[in-house]
């Protein structure tokens, strides 16, 4: 019983100071990439790349049925930045102006990012992002979020050079929908990631947890997920689409 509220102690805690980011997919009209990707850079460089502007993030999505499709992500402290949205600003009028006749818009959501369950070292980089999104059961939830919270402190412990980012869907999802982001310099680096820092992180997991908890606690997800509730993506930060930086 204590285990079940310590973590739903730091799921609730990380929700009430969450980061969040509003995430849209934008499907480009054939022949219009080229002006597409001009206009969206143009426009980032233009409202967003000032200390105090929005920020937003444009990703290339890489796998998947909307492969080619982009996702741009408005990245916020809190998700009370979204009451500032204001559809009659010169930002806007210049996206709908130069950035609309370009694309047509598909699911939009909002994602909150649990900032004790994710794990950014110091100088971790890499544009390509490997997304796993997961979808458990409510009868699932502890073996979850308890699996998350100890690969989080065994990446830490083992010295795991790479970034992961787990977030999960408050609003625009049907279930209990989570997206945990490992950050790569590639695909070469995703390969180098996954090989000795990864059983490195296994390792360390099985000392602080038990012989074979790392597989043990791994199936235990794999039973908390429902019907096809794991799939893999990869995207692309585009630099030139998005803001230099969210602070």
């Amino acid at each position: 019983m204590k285990k079940i509220i310590l973590l739903i102690a730091i799921f609730i805690s990380a929700s009430l100071t969450a980061q969040v980011g509003q995430a849209r997919i934008l499907k480009v009209k054939d022949g219009q990439m080229d002006k597409f990707v001009s206009s969206v850079s143009k426009k980032t460089k233009m409202f967003n790349d000032s200390e105090g502007s929005d920020k937003y993030f444009t990703f290339r999505i890489l796998t998947g049925p909307n492969t080619d499709d982009f996702i741009r992500v408005r990245w916020m402290e809190s998700i009370g930045e979204l009451d500032n949205y204001n559809p009659d600003s010169e930002e806007q009028k210049y996206w709908q102006k130069n950035v609309m006749p370009y694309y047509t818009e598909g699911t939009a959501r909002v994602w909150s990012r649990n900032s004790n369950l994710s794990y950014v070292p110091e100088n971790s980089s890499g544009n390509l992002r490997r997304v796993i999104y997961y979808n458990y059961k409510d009868s699932g939830e502890q073996d979850f979020w308890r699996f998350r919270q100890r690969v989080r402190k065994a990446m830490e412990a083992s010295g795991y050079e790479s970034a992961m980012n787990v977030l999960w869907c408050s609003s625009g999802c049907g279930g209990n929908w989570v997206q945990v982001r490992f950050h790569h310099d590639g695909y070469a680096g995703q390969s180098s990631d996954y090989d000795e820092p990864l059983q490195n992180m296994i390792q360390k997991y099985n000392e602080m947890y038990g012989d074979d908890a790392y597989e043990q606690d791994s199936n235990n997800v794999d039973e908390s997920l429902t019907q096809d509730g794991r799939r893999i993506r990869h995207l692309m930060l585009i630099p030139e689409m998005s803001s230099s930086s969210w602070n």
